[in-house]
């Protein structure tokens, strides 16, 4: 990423994002423009973003690319679109996964349809993603608040929208706690501890809104764990919104976070440096310092909406998921998310889950091998159902894939050993759990 004659390699561009998530990527780029980034997220994917991705692809690039290529494509429609003043934002790991290949993909194609002036902007999970460019530190402390705010609407939606009486009034509610979100981290005249006071504002309004969605949450619904490829599970578009049709067929769910994965990549840059450099160095310093404040404000954050996320309150640490993964395969042999997915599944079976679904894009190496591992992982998890679900576009019998899967967790939920904690305001008469 070269920098232009003002030192800024942004300065007169407009930064588009991935949706990976909507809401998080909408709050994301609120807090780039905080800091003078005219940053954008991707229009919303449609037929046409596969359309305009397949003119380019090969088949064998893994889903999450296809429609992260073709919204960048979407954008070269817009009748404003000005190649110099345009930059894609591409984060970056190591490892086998294709992820890895994406920023040279969008290169690439930019390049072979006569827009190499386009900026790809490609920060790596090698040191957390902090290679922001000018002022990244701050730019990263903004944003890692943007993506636990995020996680955190998400997840008290997903916690309010199975039983709410009005259908819509969650997803409005959560639409309108982005907005505030928004609002609140863009202001450039709020720095440092005063904006993350503001967000902690924003996050208790977030929690009165919820509190105030007229819902039944008398129902004996299943507890259902969302795991996976990240962008897979997390964008709605590439998943045929799975979580949505676990709740029409009586579930809950609750998806892995964002943020795990800079965790995760946190956890991995302090190992690399223990293993291959001195663990007395300034970038060991750097890294442990990091990590520790970024859960520091994780945990004064999620207190906002503890009362909400009874059963959620805490997000489990990273090195506790990789050492139950590790019973199962080798960590520095599989790093990204396959340890994770098998390490969570142990942690919702323990919390009470009453079953897990796996999401990854078709062929994803991560996936199948998971895939394989799962029914040993099941086994010795009391019998926990987990299921495979891969995405590349063309599915057509998801729904009737959920139901089946649902029934089975429920023969499961009957004679499970963990119960789920919810929260006072559940009705008990159905199972006895525990409450907090």
């Amino acid at each position: 990423m070269k920098k232009n004659d003002y030192g800024n390699p942004l300065m007169g561009r407009t930064l588009y994002v991935p949706q990976m998530c909507s809401g998080t990527s909408k709050i994301f780029c609120a807090a780039m423009r905080a800091l003078g980034v005219d940053a954008r997220p991707s229009p919303d994917s449609d037929a046409r973003t596969r359309e305009l991705a397949s003119r380019y692809c090969t088949g064998d690039e893994c889903y999450p690319q296809i429609v992260t290529l073709g919204d960048f494509l979407k954008i070269t429609e817009e009748p404003d679109f000005v190649p110099a003043q345009t930059a894609f934002l591409i984060p970056q790991t190591g490892g086998p996964c294709r992820f890895g290949q994406y920023s040279q993909l969008v290169r690439k194609v930019f390049d072979s349809i006569g827009y190499s002036d386009v900026l790809i902007v490609s920060p790596t999970c090698e040191n957390g993603y902090r290679d922001l460019g000018e002022n990244g530190s701050e730019v990263m402390q903004y944003v890692w608040w943007a993506i636990v705010a995020g996680d955190l609407m998400r997840k008290v939606m997903l916690r309010t929208r199975p039983y709410e009486y009005e259908k819509g009034e969650s997803d409005a509610v959560y639409d309108c706690c982005v907005e505030d979100a928004i609002r609140v981290l863009e202001n450039p005249d709020r720095r440092g501890r005063k904006k993350f006071a503001d967000i902690k504002e924003s996050l208790a309004r977030c929690r009165q809104r919820f509190e105030n969605v007229k819902a039944d949450y008398q129902s004996d619904r299943l507890f259902i764990g969302i795991a996976g490829e990240i962008f897979c599970r997390l964008n709605t578009f590439s998943n045929d919104d799975l979580a949505r049709k676990i709740e029409a067929h009586g579930g809950e769910a609750w998806v892995s976070d964002m943020s795990e994965w800079i965790f995760y990549s946190n956890y991995w840059e302090m190992e690399e440096i223990l293993e291959f450099e001195n663990p007395l160095s300034i970038r060991m310093l750097s890294s442990w310092l990091t990590d520790r404040v970024q859960r520091r404000n994780e945990h004064e954050l999620t207190a906002i909406l503890a009362n909400r996320l009874i059963g959620w309150e805490e997000p489990p640490r990273v090195r506790d998921i990789v050492d139950r993964g590790s019973r199962y395969i080798e960590p520095h042999a599989a790093m990204g998310e396959m340890i994770l997915n098998l390490g969570k599944a142990s942690w919702l079976h323990q919390k009470g889950a009453d079953g897990m679904v796996d999401i990854s894009p078709f062929s994803c190496m991560n996936g199948i091998i998971c895939e394989s591992i799962y029914p040993k992982v099941s086994r010795d998890l009391d019998g926990m159902p987990i299921r495979n679900f891969y995405f590349d576009g063309t599915q057509s019998n998801v729904d009737e894939d959920v139901g089946i899967f649902m029934e089975l967790a429920a023969y499961y939920s009957r004679n499970k050993k963990h119960q789920r904690m919810v929260p006072a305001y559940f009705d008990k008469s159905a199972k006895e759990r525990d409450v907090a």
